[in-house]
């Protein structure tokens, strides 16, 4: 759970679950009216499945700005599994607010209902009925995630690895490109900054820059600055910082920034 979440971009991949959720729920409730549901929406002169149906309609407004928001920060935070989980979870507690709200509001005409005690009920339908739809998509995109990767693994020939030598051509890293984060050239040395078990290691070998640039082009590395390659794919998005210059922000966290010359930002700029 502590690993990076990957889940599809875009707002258009995380709308739908403001139709999915609010339907599940819907018609599970409607089925099996779980901890009397039926009788406690017996109110206000309107049926229970009108009810039912406007606390549906309130989730899907819930999800569907939730919903924007997380595709808004996914673009710019490295979120782990544990975060979606408490998103998900703080979604259920948002949803609640506004059920008892729309509850206590009914039992006005009837005697009244104090509002926490509808939170409270609230809260305890929601997560119990959508911890199923919750929990399903978890592990669903956890296991496309593992296959995925599987795949990758399967598919690459070894010789797709990079290989790193030393300056008397003795071989010295074999690595997967898409575990380098960037290349940083240190006097008579190189850097190779890369995720193992999402762990950022760095290893240095005796070697220039000039001796990566038929690698770097191969496997698809910029060159970003006179003393940098960078892996775009590890990049999340290009910030200007208050010295004016500008730099790469990682999607990876704890992995720092780099800079970026004028002359290399249009390259790199159009990659990401």
């Amino acid at each position: 759970m502590d690993t990076t979440l990957r889940v599809s971009k875009g707002y258009g991949n995380q709308v739908k679950y403001a139709f999915i959720l609010p339907v599940f729920f819907f018609f599970f409730i409607f089925v099996y009216s779980p901890f009397s549901f039926k009788d406690y929406l017996d109110v206000g002169g309107k049926s229970w499945t009108f009810h039912l149906l406007m606390l549906s309609l309130i989730m899907a407004g819930v999800l569907a700005l939730t919903r924007l928001v997380f595709s808004v920060l996914y673009k710019y935070v490295a979120f782990k599994w544990w975060h979606y989980v408490v998103w998900c979870f703080g979604e259920a507690l948002v949803s609640s607010f506004f059920f008892a709200l729309y509850i206590s509001l009914f039992y006005i005409r009837s005697g009244g209902m104090p509002y926490f005690t509808a939170l409270s009920y609230s809260f305890k339908i929601i997560v119990l009925t959508l911890v199923y739809p919750y929990v399903i998509s978890i592990a669903g995109r956890v296991i496309r995630n593992k296959s995925a990767d599987l795949e990758d693994v399967a598919k690459e020939p070894e010789d797709t690895l990079i290989k790193f030598y030393d300056e008397h051509k003795r071989l010295k890293l074999t690595i997967d490109p898409a575990a380098v984060l960037f290349i940083a050239a240190d006097e008579n040395y190189i850097k190779i900054n890369y995720l193992e078990n999402d762990r950022v290691k760095v290893y240095q070998l005796r070697n220039s820059m000039k001796s990566f640039e038929a690698d770097a082009a191969r496997h698809g590395f910029v060159r970003c600055h006179r003393s940098y390659y960078v892996n775009p794919r590890h990049v999340r998005l290009l910030s200007r910082g208050k010295d004016g210059i500008i730099y790469t922000e990682f999607i990876r966290e704890g992995v720092g920034r780099i800079p970026v010359s004028k002359q290399y930002y249009q390259k790199l700029a159009d990659m990401l």
